[in-house]
């Protein structure tokens, strides 16, 4: 199968994964560490112990999410004139920063149960989980934007690499424990194993090239190590079997967490999240320059020699693209390599006005490859009763700076249900936003037990 081709499948592959699946969602859970009604609190810090006996997640249904979180949004890309839009090259490049970065990523909670036993606190999960990430550097969108022939590289030396990708999608069995240490300080772990199911992620994509103000002759050098684990990649035809969790290609991660309550009113807490990594053994293409002082000279072609009777030549086109792989010494091969998950830390405080009120801060980093994105949240949550809460916050991003969010729980009998929002005016203005999270979710939790001891009944 053609290089080229098979890395689309590979794209095409993934983005149906997101999309179909329905459950999409980005860095968020913010909006669950504020929510302390909900159990799957646990799962952004597992020292947060639910105050009930027992709980179980209704499967496919206690945890649905769907949203994405970027710096770049639609008004970036398009501009309206008239009735149309239109690609403008450079509004495109004033709009956007040096490292632009999307976030989207999918999941599904198959299974999920939480207990008490004395003061120990246990939980468990299942869940299909996909994870991704690309932050596209501004030079390689000038190019593919202008072309090599345009000012900006004409006659000169210019690297157009750094971009990064990392695309996962893995199933999760997550066991987690927490227990009060010592008065005041709550710990927690969850260990999980996981199982690779698809991957496609770059180590290094660094390119250079100089372009001749004479002839527009490329010279050009490559440094580039590309992985992939793709379902089915010895097949012509992509099954739905083919994506079972696959048991070579696995791996390990932790995460840990704790809070403390400094007085009644005031409580601080931290989390770090998916230390750990999957190796991916199976279903492997791997894409590798083997010399990257090796200099190419690249003259250009006749455009008309790929066309058809007025059609595009697509195996012509494919022979040249692999050719061109091979003049740069990018080798295929199928070894097995490994991924590092993208690693979180949040750091939080809380203070309770009354028994009802709690305002809470959170910041969030998330680490990709090098680089790291903060934010910072600001949340107020009420109680109604005993068994209904309402949560309203707003979150910060160097990018946008209003981000509203809303959440509700409340329990009908042993009967949960939740719904949280990020940034719920997105949806009426879509062509302006960021970010954007919905997540809704439907559990059966169980009180603590309680006793009361029967006072001796008074004798004349």
């Amino acid at each position: 199968m053609k290089k080229r081709n098979l890395l689309l499948r590979f794209v095409l592959i993934v983005f149906a994964v997101v999309v179909l699946s329905g459950t999409v969602f980005a860095q968020a859970d913010r909006s669950l560490i504020f929510m302390d009604l909900v159990p799957q609190r646990n799962q952004v810090n597992p020292a947060f112990v639910p105050d009930y006996q027992l709980y179980a997640g209704i499967p496919f249904l206690s945890s649905v999410k769907v949203g994405f979180e970027n710096t770049i949004h639609y008004d970036d890309i398009f501009i309206k004139r008239g009735d149309s839009l239109v690609l403008d090259r450079d509004h495109i490049l004033n709009s956007i920063s040096d490292e632009s970065r999307v976030n989207i990523n999918s999941g599904e909670e198959y299974f999920a149960f939480g207990m008490r036993h004395g003061e120990n606190y246990f939980h468990f999960r299942i869940a299909d989980v996909g994870q991704s990430q690309v932050m596209i550097k501004k030079d390689m969108l000038r190019f593919l934007l202008y072309g090599n022939g345009s000012s900006e590289f004409l006659g000169k030396n210019v690297n157009i690499g750094g971009s990064a990708v990392n695309l996962s999608y893995y199933r999760e069995y997550a066991l987690g424990y927490a227990r009060n240490v010592i008065p005041g300080l709550t710990a927690g772990v969850t260990l999980k194993y996981l199982q690779g199911i698809a991957n496609f992620s770059s180590q290094r994509t660094n390119f250079s090239l100089h372009t001749s103000e004479e002839d527009f002759t490329i010279t050009a050098t490559s440094d580039v190590n590309i992985n992939m684990s793709v379902p089915g990649i010895g097949s012509d035809e992509v099954k739905a079997g083919d994506f079972l969790p696959n048991i070579r290609n696995s791996g390990f991660a932790i995460d840990l967490g704790a809070t403390y309550q400094v007085d009644p009113k005031i409580n601080v807490w931290a989390s770090l999240l998916n230390l750990g990594s999957i190796g991916w053994k199976e279903n492997l293409r791997n894409y590798q320059t083997t010399d990257p002082d090796k200099t190419v000279v690249f003259e250009g072609f006749d455009i008309n020699d790929y066309f058809v009777d007025n059609s595009l030549d697509s195996e012509h086109l494919d022979d040249v693209l692999d050719s061109i792989a091979d003049e740069f010494g990018i080798a295929e091969k199928a070894e097995k390599y490994r991924t590092r998950l993208p690693a979180k830390l949040n750091l939080g405080a809380g203070y309770a006005f009354t028994d009802d009120d709690l305002m809470n801060v959170l910041v969030r980093t998330q680490f990709f490859q090098g680089y790291s994105q903060t934010t910072f949240s600001v949340a107020y949550t009420r109680m109604l009763g005993k068994q209904a809460q309402i949560m309203i916050s707003n979150t910060f991003y160097k990018s946008s700076v209003l981000n509203p969010g809303l959440g509700v729980a409340g329990n009908i009998g042993p009967v949960q249900l939740y719904l949280m929002a990020e940034n719920f005016i997105a949806p009426l203005m879509l062509n302006r936003t960021n970010v954007f999270v919905f997540r809704f979710g439907v559990n059966l939790a169980f009180a603590k037990k309680t006793t009361t001891e029967k006072l001796p009944t008074p004798v004349d």
